[in-house]
């Protein structure tokens, strides 16, 4: 009998345990998807804005993220890790190409997609379908059977060389803002809350990332719904927090099919890469990887050369 009771109290920790910690997962998805709505970040965006218009405030924003993720590693002393290794050149080079013609195509990243979503733009879920569809099929099939190694990395700064960074990149955000931009506060907060939020998921859930875990729904059947369930509804509720209301708008049958195009193109270049634009930012950079500043580079090199020669309509929407 005591020993049953011992058997029930340990089950009782270990369950209570576990329900914390998926309410953990949940608050920082609510949180990575409501600093997302709020900054209204988006590599599109961010991109258009300095090509188009020569405004690169926003631009700087989404690189401060990747210090404040960077920091955060620090702060918690664990290295940042992908699930699968960097593909070799030959991979990474047409895969980021891939990816920037697919951000173009859908009119918006990965951070981007989910803050419209919560804006009522009901066609960007088409995107996530499009993502989701090609890594179901790969984990399905086994499309790429010669996966390199996890690979996982010390930071190469330390955290004080980090906070000057930071506080550098900053002053220069402020300085280029100071006359054609009032959303500087804003944008702060949101790229604090996203990197942090994000670095805190990445070490709670190895090998998290926006993209996988659109995947992760099927391969991981609680805590992969749970955490997009939760930033989908912090993109929601931040939405109506500043619209007072929530309209959705459903799209036509054309721009489906579109979003959903812009998804797969999106899906096959991080899974080659491996890496959609938050793994690059938020992993690559902070362990100092080469090959996610070539892929980062790559793809924003081919959406502006789109953007320049076919324009764009993407554009924040606070």
């Amino acid at each position: 009998m005591g020993e049953f009771l011992v058997d029930i109290t340990g089950f009782g920790h270990a369950a209570a345990g576990l329900w914390v910690g998926l309410a953990l997962l949940g608050v920082l998805g609510f949180v990575l998807g409501f600093a997302l709505n709020y900054g209204s970040i988006c590599t599109v965006i961010a991109t258009r804005e300095l090509v188009a218009e020569k405004r690169p405030a926003r631009f700087i924003a989404i690189i401060e993220c990747a210090v404040w993720a960077t920091l955060a590693y620090a702060i918690l002393e664990t290295s940042p890790m992908i699930q699968r290794g960097w593909s070799p050149p030959g991979y990474v080079i047409p895969a980021a190409i891939l990816f920037g013609v697919g951000l173009y195509v859908n009119g918006a990243c990965v951070f981007g997609s989910l803050g419209h979503f919560g804006n009522g733009d009901a066609e960007f879920a088409f995107t996530f379908f499009g993502i989701f569809a090609v890594l179901y099929i790969e984990s399905l099939f086994g499309l790429l059977p010669h996966q390199p190694p996890p690979v996982s990395a010390s930071l190469p700064f330390e955290p004080i060389v980090l906070i000057i960074a930071l506080l550098a990149i900053l002053a220069l955000r402020l300085g280029v803002s100071f006359k054609s931009e009032s959303n500087f506060p804003r944008l702060t907060l949101a790229m604090a809350a996203i990197g942090l939020a994000f670095t805190v998921l990445t070490v709670l859930a190895p090998g998290f990332s926006i993209t996988a875990s659109i995947g992760s729904i099927v391969s991981i059947p609680v805590v992969g719904p749970v955490i997009v369930g939760c930033m989908f509804g912090g993109s929601l509720v931040s939405a109506r927090l500043r619209n007072r209301q929530f309209v959705l708008k459903w799209p036509a049958l054309g721009t489906i099919v579109w979003k959903t195009f812009g998804g797969v193109l999106m899906g096959m270049g991080a899974l080659l890469i491996p890496g959609g634009n938050d793994t690059l930012l938020l992993v690559g950079f902070p362990m100092g990887a080469w090959q996610a500043a070539l892929a980062y580079i790559l793809f924003v090199l081919t959406l502006a050369a789109l953007i320049a020669k076919f324009g764009s309509m993407a554009k924040s929407w606070s």
